[in-house]
């Protein structure tokens, strides 16, 4: 017998009126016993997320992802914002000048790292003096002002010179580098827009090679040249489009012997994002034209007047491909060379593989690349400014250079790499003494192909920001076709950065560089002598804007040499203050 639809939900409402009067009674009588067994089932529940889901509550919760790929890690906070947050990059050199001398050297990857910096949040603009014995001046000043919202400019002067001395019969040859750059930001939402525009200028006197009998000393004493390098540098960053960058720099360079040299370098890439793929497509090209000028050494009548040429233009196609256990770049550089002697391509790979072992912890890496470099007179007088050029500059090719190694972090402060590889270096150019028919301490440039076997680590500790430790070694074995052996490059490198911060106030650094023998000719096979370099800084900060600081240059007093003939200056000690300020002045 059917019963009627109203006499079940009926029954319905009853029923659920007696189990919640059954609830009610539960908790009157039971209530103790209920939050008891609550707490139970609470802690269960949370030892069982410990214990079984560790992994992922450490992918959810963490902050930072530590990039130690490039050896040399500061910072392991991630970057928000693509974009440069400084409006005008600057580097602050007055207090890391590597290498006290009548020339600076660069100091491999430790070059670009300034333990004395000057930059501070609080102010955007400073002046710094600092003067020593052999009558060494240092003076570097700084002017920011913002034009307009997004608009910025602003003016960087930077001087270092020294008188030099004759000690112990020993002549240190006076030196003066002085620089003037203009720089203008331009940012908004998508862009930002970097413009340098700026003039370099260095003069050196040329020493007198002893083992040379000379016709007229007093004229050979007097001489000097002078390296003269305008550049423009115009660089963009951009958010919203498949153009991620474009970058375009011009360097026109001349010095004292009529020698010229026009150098214009541009790259842009594009990047088309395919989910966990990414194409990724460069296009690069580089024109280096100048002539040999004339030698007047012993002979003002003496003119080379050699003139090059050397252009190139590239593409560089990648895939890209990255995940929380793989990042790989498969990629070739593909450029086309023209010069008075070849038209060619070149192909080259660039493959490089990452493999996340350990979570943070440890990786591996692999791969195999190369490149195409135009030598020009530009970078070969930054690295040694005694430079006497007689023939025509042609660009070096690395066809190929394999790697691998492996680097992590044993902690979010101790970060380390090892890496070692092989590379083959056609036409790279060497320096060469040249005591034949020039009565000076002089370099030419000649050319051989270089196979190369390194291994490198480095390693940086970091402790808050009270301490900071980096250190970098490099071993290498040289075998040149042609040369008996690689001239004046070393058989190890060795660099290390050490920084203090007792307090908010005080703080010392010290850096140390060593090079191991370089092999030379100067009519025999001789070598160059390892050398370690020592120089140790203290600065208080007296206020917000005065800082004093003090520094040692070649604490050993080492008489050693990087080139033949010109030794570095020996122990030097340079003191100084830095002013910081607001320009134009808050009100």
């Amino acid at each position: 017998m059917k019963m009627p639809e109203n006499s079940v939900n009926f029954i319905v409402i009853d029923l659920f009126k007696h189990i919640h009067i059954l609830i009610l009674n539960f908790f009157k009588m039971k209530k103790n016993i209920f939050f008891i067994f609550l707490l139970y089932v609470s802690f269960v529940s949370g030892q069982k997320l410990k214990d079984s889901v560790k992994t992922e509550v450490i992918e959810v919760t963490r902050s930072f992802e530590p990039k130690v790929q490039d050896a040399y890690k500061i910072n392991i906070n991630p970057q928000i914002n693509p974009l440069p947050e400084k409006k005008i990059p600057v580097e602050f050199k007055i207090q890391s000048v590597p290498v006290a001398s009548t020339f600076q050297p660069e100091k491999g990857a430790m070059a670009g790292f300034n333990p004395g910096s000057l930059i501070e949040k609080t102010y955007k603009n400073y002046a710094a003096l600092a003067v020593g014995n052999y009558w060494q001046v240092q003076a570097d000043a700084f002017l920011y002002y913002p034009l307009s919202q997004g608009l910025s400019a602003g003016l960087l002067f930077q001087h270092y010179s020294s008188q030099g001395q004759k000690s112990e019969n020993i002549l240190y040859e006076p030196f003066y580098n002085t620089a003037l750059t203009g720089l203008f930001d331009y940012q908004n939402e998508q862009n930002l827009w970097h413009f340098e525009l700026g003039y370099d200028g260095h003069l050196n006197y040329l020493k007198q090679d002893p083992n040379i009998i000379l016709l007229n000393p007093p004229q050979i004493y007097s001489l000097k040249n002078t390296d003269n390098n305008f550049h423009l540098l115009i660089n963009g960053q951009f958010k919203e489009t498949i153009f991620k960058n474009m970058l375009l720099h011009y360097n026109n360079y001349w010095n004292g012997f009529d020698n010229s040299e026009h150098l214009i370098h541009f790259k842009t890439f594009l990047l088309f994002p395919f989910g966990t793929l990414g194409l990724k497509i460069g296009i690069q090209s580089d024109l280096v034209t100048g002539n040999t000028g004339h030698i007047a050494f012993a002979d003002p009548a003496i003119r080379y007047a050699l003139n090059y040429n050397n252009a190139d233009i590239g593409l560089l196609p990648a895939i890209r491909l990255k995940n929380d256990h793989l990042t790989a770049n498969l990629g070739a550089k593909i450029f086309y060379q023209n010069n008075v002697s070849f038209n060619r391509f070149q192909f080259i790979p660039d493959i490089k593989v990452n493999l996340n072992l350990i979570y943070e912890k440890l990786s591996v890496f692999t791969g195999v690349t190369g490149d195409l470099t135009q030598n020009s007179q530009f970078d070969l007088t930054r690295k040694n400014p005694y430079l006497a050029l007689t023939q025509s500059l042609c660009p070096s090719l690395t066809p190929y250079d394999i790697f691998g190694g492996f680097n992590g972090a044993f902690s979010s402060s101790f970060s380390y790499a090892v890496t070692m590889g092989y590379r083959y270096i056609k036409q790279k150019a060497f320096y060469n003494y040249k005591p034949v028919n020039m009565p000076v301490g002089s370099y030419d440039i000649v050319y051989d192909n270089l196979a190369q076997s390194y291994f490198k680590t480095a390693f940086n500790i970091g402790v808050g920001k009270k301490l900071d430790l980096k250190l970098n070694l490099t071993y290498f074995q040289n075998n040149p076709d042609h040369l008996k052996k690689a001239l004046f490059i070393p058989d190890f490198d060795f660099q290390s950065v050490f920084i203090f911060h007792p307090t908010n106030r005080l703080s010392f650094d010290m850096t140390l560089n060593s090079a191991g023998k370089r092999f030379f000719q100067d009519g025999n096979d001789n070598y160059l002598k390892a050398y370690t370099d020592l120089n140790i800084g203290v600065r208080y900060k007296v206020n917000k804007q005065f800082t004093g600081f003090l520094k040692a240059y070649n604490v050993l007093n080492r008489n050693y040499q990087i080139y033949y003939l010109y030794p570095v200056q020996r122990l030097q000690i340079l003191g100084g203050v830095a002013y910081r300020f607001d320009f134009p002045p808050k009100n």
